[in-house]
């Protein structure tokens, strides 16, 4: 994974950086700056959300606290997904 700058999507941000995985093809997540008053927001799966960071460096920090809670998250929802899926199946073949 790595963070690559690029030119930003929506005419109302000033910067946009993309932590991106598997060569640059596939973005994970952007931090956007929205100039000094709103400040750095985080990006993910189309999701916008405030960030505390005063700095670029600060955001690259909270982003990727943001991204690990986010896969967790993400993970375990697909387990307990997983487990109905489980009890489905078994009460089918009853």
């Amino acid at each position: 994974m790595k963070w690559k700058e690029v030119d930003p999507e929506q005419e109302d941000w000033e910067k946009q950086i993309d932590i991106v995985a598997y060569y640059g093809s596939i973005t994970v997540g952007s931090i956007v700056y929205c100039g000094e008053e709103i400040g750095w927001q985080s990006v993910i799966d189309g999701h916008m959300n405030f960030m505390q960071a005063e700095s670029l460096e600060d955001a690259k920090r909270e982003m990727i606290d943001i991204l690990e809670e986010h896969c967790t998250d993400q993970i375990n929802y697909y387990k307990d997904l997983q487990g109905h899926l489980e009890e489905l199946n078994a009460a089918e073949v009853n």
